[in-house]
C-alpha cells in the first residue's frame, strides 16, 4: 500500500480563532473565522487493472462561511471504477449535527451534505470520503458561522438579572489581523465583515489581498524535477517524467509535441497520461521517427520541455521464407520474420498476382509485430508456383510444391447394350475433380469427336451416343492424368448396338391436289427410333425444291409447300422392315382467264355473211376437263360446217359459210372432277338488211304521194343507217331515186308528181354491209286517175 504522504497533496490554510472577553452584562460572543481546504488520495492495489481507476472528485465541495440561522449544503460529484461509496464526517471526530442531513441527487449526480439551520457549535471542518477497492479520496472543507445580529430572546431576559461592566473600549483589528478575517470569507461579504470589525481601510485592504492572491498564485507550482531528454530505439516504449507539488489539485495540466496539443483520448493507446502523488508522467507506445521531437507540459503558468530521439535500425528479414512442400488437399503454412515492427503495409502474392483473405488465403501478423504469416487452404495443383511477401522494399520469395493423390475409380465404366439409334450412356466417378479426361473407342482417341457428347461435372465423367448406329459399337476408355503426375489411369467397357427393324402402322395412300397448294405424304412406324428414305418414281428424293423430309417420333413426312408439275409422280417410302408407296398428281379444277372472259361477254364475236367464224377459248385445269358447246342453249353437234376442237390447255369451234341465222349465244362449259368454268359469248353474222314491212299509202293527192313504212324484221346484224326511196311511172323498167330519209325516218312524202298519173315505189333499207331487197307498192296516183 502507498502510504497518503507518497500520494497525496493538500492545501491547507490555517485556521485561527478569535475570542473576545466583555462585561458580565455582556453575552460571550464565539466567531470562527478559521477557512481550510485540503485534498488526499491513497492507492490501495498496487496494480490496478485496464479501465478501473481510484476515487477521484470531479466536483469538489467548496468552503463556507454563513450566519447562524442560515442553512448550507455541501456538494460532491466523485468518479471512479468500481463505483465509489460516498460518507461524510467531521473532523475532530464528532458527530454529525442532527440538523445535518446527506442524500445523493440523482438529477445532478451529486453526494449533498445539508445542514438547516445553522448553530455556532456547528462550525468545523466537514470531510468527503470516497471509497472502493483501489483507493480513498478525501477532500475537507472548512464550516465558519458567524453570529447572527438578532437575539434570541431568552438572551436578552437572561442579560436583565447581570449587573453591566465597564466596557473596555474595542480596538479595530490590524491589517494582519483583518486579513486572516477576510480570508475564508466571501468575496461580497468583505465590506459586511470590515465593517463589523470597525475596519475602515476598506480599499487598502482589498489592494493587500489582491497582492497576496497573486503571490500565492505564483506559488501554486513547484518543480521538483525538471523533464529529462530522452534517446529510443523504434518500436521501443518511452516515459517522460517530472515530479512537481501543485497548491491546487485542479490546475489544468495539457502535454504539447512540437508546439501541437495531444489529444491524449484520441490517440488509441499511443499516449497515456499517469500520476502517482507528486510523480506526472507521459507514456508512448511504440515509437518511430514520426515521435521525434520537443514534448512540453503546461502547468498553469509553468512550462517544462524536453526532448524525444528515435534511432531507427534497418529493416530486415531475420529468418528466411522457406520452400514448401505439401500433399494435395492439406494446408501450406509460409512464415518469416522481421528484425523489428514496422508499420509499412504488406502484401503476399502467388505468381506475381496480389493475394486477398479469403476461405483460401489467411494472412496474419503475429502480437509483436514480427512474424507475418501465409497459411494457403486445401491446397491444389493450380496453387503450385512462388509466394512473395512484399513489405516496402523488402521482398522474400519461396516455391510451394503439390504431392498429387493417385486417382482411384469409385465407380468404373460398365458395359453397355442398346437397341440401334438408341441413347448410350457411359459413366464412370473418379476420386477428384482435377484431372484431365481423354476418351477413347477401340485405341482412337475421340475426345474432340462431334459425334459424341461429353459431360463433366465434378468428380463425375460421363460419354453420351445419341442416335447409336451400328458402327458405334466398340470398346470405349477413359484416361484420366493430373498435374505433376505422370502416371495414367484408365477405365474401360465395351457398347454393343443390335439392329433395329420396324413396321407400318399407318401408309401412304395416293393424293390428287391443286397446283401451288400444300401436301403431305405421311408414314406412321412403330418406332420411333428407325430412320426411312424416301424414293420418287424410284429416285431418292434429297433437292427437289419446295420438298421437305421432316421426322417426329415415329412419324415421316413429305411435305410440299407448293405442288407443281415437277412434283407429280410415284413416291415410295422404305426403313428397316418397312415399305409403301403413293401417287402424287395435280388435280386443278378448270380455269379461263378473267381477262378474256370479260372480253367475251362485252364485246360479240362478229364475222360477215360467207365467210367461217372461229373461236377459240383457252383454259388450265388438270386432269383434261370434259367440254361441251352450246348454242342458244342447244347442244352444238358436229357437222360438214361445224367442227369442234378439243385440246389440253384450249378448246376451238369453228364455223363455216356462216349464215345470218348462225348468230345467237354461244356457251362452252368446261368440268372435270375437280369443278367447271363456264365462258359465255354472242356470234354476231353480219349482212344487208332484210328489207323494210308493210308500206301504207297515207296520201295520194295530185300534189304529193305519203306513205309509210315499218323497219326490217332483221337489220342484217348492222344498225340500219337509213331508207333509199326509188319510183318508176307505170309501165316503165326503170327506176330512179326520189329520196333518203334516216334510220329514224319510217315516212317519205313524194312531191313530184303530176297529177292524174300512177307511179309505183320501192324502198330498200341501207346498213354497213349494203341494201336490203326492195318492198315494192302497188301502183298509186297522183290524184284523180285521168281517163283516155
Amino acid at each position: 500500500m502507498v502510504t497518503s504522504s507518497s500520494t497525496s497533496s493538500s492545501k491547507v490554510r490555517r485556521i485561527s480563532q478569535t475570542s473576545k472577553g466583555v462585561d458580565e452584562q455582556a453575552v460571550v460572543q464565539r466567531k470562527t473565522s478559521a477557512v481550510m481546504e485540503s485534498y488526499s488520495q491513497v492507492q490501495k492495489s498496487p496494480a490496478i487493472p485496464p479501465g478501473e481507476s481510484m476515487p477521484d472528485f470531479e466536483l469538489k465541495p467548496r468552503p463556507i462561511t454563513a450566519q447562524e440561522g442560515d442553512k448550507v449544503s455541501f456538494k460532491g460529484k466523485v468518479v471512479g471504477d468500481p463505483k465509489p461509496t460516498v460518507t461524510w464526517k467531521r473532523e475532530k471526530g464528532k458527530p454529525l449535527p442532527e440538523a445535518a442531513m446527506t442524500y445523493f441527487d440523482s438529477i445532478n449526480k451529486q453526494h449533498v451534505l445539508k445542514i438547516k439551520p445553522l448553530s455556532l457549535e456547528d462550525a468545523d471542518v466537514y470531510k468527503c470520503v470516497a471509497s472502493n477497492d483501489h483507493g480513498d479520496a478525501v477532500y475537507a472543507v472548512s464550516l465558519v458561522v458567524t453570529e447572527s445580529k438578532s437575539m434570541d430572546f431568552k438572551k436578552m431576559l437572561k442579560k436583565r438579572n447581570v449587573q453591566p461592566l465597564k466596557r473596555e473600549e474595542k480596538k479595530p483589528p490590524t491589517e494582519e489581523e483583518m486579513l486572516k478575517i477576510l480570508e475564508g470569507a466571501d468575496r461580497k461579504d468583505y465590506e459586511r465583515i470590515c465593517a463589523e470589525h470597525g475596519f475602515t481601510d476598506f480599499r487598502g485592504i482589498l489592494k493587500k489581498l489582491k497582492e497576496m492572491k497573486k503571490k500565492e498564485d505564483v506559488e501554486m507550482v513547484k518543480i521538483l524535477k525538471p523533464l529529462q531528454d530522452i534517446t529510443a530505439k523504434a518500436d521501443s516504449n518511452v516515459i517522460f517524467e517530472t515530479m512537481m507539488e501543485l497548491k491546487d489539485p485542479n490546475i489544468k495540466m495539457r502535454w504539447f509535441k512540437d508546439g501541437e496539443l495531444l489529444r491524449i483520448q484520441y490517440s488509441l493507446g499511443k499516449y497515456e497520461v499517469k500520476q502517482l502523488g507528486t510523480k506526472h508522467m507521459l507514456c508512448i507506445t511504440s515509437v518511430s521517427l514520426r515521435d521525434t521531437g520537443t514534448y512540453s507540459l503546461q502547468v498553469g503558468d509553468k512550462a517544462l520541455n524536453a526532448k524525444l530521439s528515435v534511432i531507427d535500425e534497418p529493416l530486415k528479414f531475420s529468418s528466411d521464407l522457406k520452400p514448401m512442400r505439401v500433399t494435395e488437399r492439406q494446408t501450406a503454412v509460409f512464415e518469416v520474420r522481421l528484425s523489428k515492427k514496422t508499420d509499412a503495409p504488406f502484401t503476399w502474392k502467388c505468381k506475381g498476382k496480389d493475394l486477398k483473405r479469403d476461405e483460401k488465403f489467411d494472412m496474419s501478423v503475429s502480437e509483436d509485430g514480427l512474424t507475418y504469416t501465409l497459411r494457403v487452404k486445401d491446397v491444389r495443383p493450380s496453387d503450385t508456383g512462388d509466394y512473395t511477401l512484399c513489405l516496402g522494399d523488402l521482398t522474400a520469395t519461396a516455391p510451394l510444391f503439390i504431392e498429387r493423390i493417385p486417382i482411384k475409380f469409385a465407380c468404373h465404366l460398365k458395359n453397355v447394350r442398346v437397341k440401334e439409334k438408341g441413347k448410350a450412356r457411359l459413366e464412370c466417378e473418379m476420386s477428384s475433380k482435377d484431372v484431365h479426361v481423354k476418351w477413347l473407342k477401340d485405341g482412337r482417341d475421340i475426345t474432340d469427336d462431334p459425334r459424341y457428347i461429353f459431360v463433366r461435372e465434378g468428380k463425375h465423367a460421363e460419354l453420351i451416343v445419341e442416335d447409336s448406329d451400328l458402327a458405334d459399337a466398340g470398346e470405349y476408355s477413359i484416361v484420366c492424368t493430373q498435374d505433376n503426375d505422370a502416371q495414367e489411369y484408365v477405365s474401360s467397357a465395351d457398347l454393343a448396338v443390335d439392329e433395329r427393324f420396324a413396321s407400318v402402322t399407318s401408309g401412304l395412300s395416293d393424293q390428287q391436289c391443286p397446283t401451288g397448294s400444300g401436301a403431305e405424304l405421311c408414314v406412321v412406324l412403330n418406332d420411333e427410333k428407325v430412320d426411312g428414305v424416301w424414293l420418287k418414281d424410284g429416285q431418292e428424293v434429297t433437292e427437289l425444291s419446295g420438298v421437305q423430309v421432316v421426322k417426329q417420333g415415329a412419324v415421316h413426312k413429305l411435305l410440299f409447300s407448293g405442288v407443281g408439275e415437277e412434283h407429280e409422280g410415284r413416291y415410295t417410302f422404305r426403313a428397316k422392315g418397312a415399305e409403301c408407296e403413293a401417287v402424287l398428281a395435280i388435280a386443278d379444277p378448270p380455269v379461263i382467264d378473267p381477262t378474256m372472259l370479260e372480253v367475251l361477254s362485252s364485246q360479240p364475236v362478229t364475222v360477215k355473211a360467207g365467210q367461217t367464224a372461229t373461236i377459240k377459248i383457252p383454259f388450265r385445269g388438270k386432269p383434261a376437263p370434259r367440254i361441251t358447246w352450246y348454242k342458244d342453249g342447244i347442244e352444238v353437234t358436229e357437222d360438214e360446217r361445224t367442227t369442234v376442237e378439243r385440246g389440253a390447255d384450249h378448246t376451238t369451234l369453228t364455223l363455216s359459210h356462216c349464215v345470218r341465222e348462225d348468230s345467237g349465244a354461244i356457251v362452252v362449259k368446261l368440268k372435270s372432277d375437280c369443278g367447271m368454268a363456264v365462258a359465255n359469248l354472242h356470234l354476231n353474222v353480219v349482212d344487208h338488211p332484210k328489207p323494210p314491212q308493210k308500206v301504207e299509202i297515207l296520201e295520194n293527192s295530185a300534189k304529193c304521194i305519203t306513205m309509210k313504212w315499218k323497219a326490217p324484221r332483221d337489220n342484217g346484224g348492222s344498225p340500219v343507217a337509213g331508207f333509199l326511196i326509188e319510183r318508176r311511172p307505170a309501165g316503165k323498167m326503170s327506176w330512179s331515186k326520189v329520196g333518203e330519209v334516216d334510220s329514224r325516218t319510217t315516212t317519205f312524202c313524194s312531191n313530184k308528181v303530176e297529177e292524174g298519173k300512177a307511179y309505183q315505189y320501192r324502198i330498200r333499207a341501207l346498213n354497213t354491209q349494203g341494201m336490203s331487197e326492195p318492198l315494192e307498192t302497188e301502183e298509186v296516183f297522183a290524184g284523180v286517175p285521168i281517163e283516155k
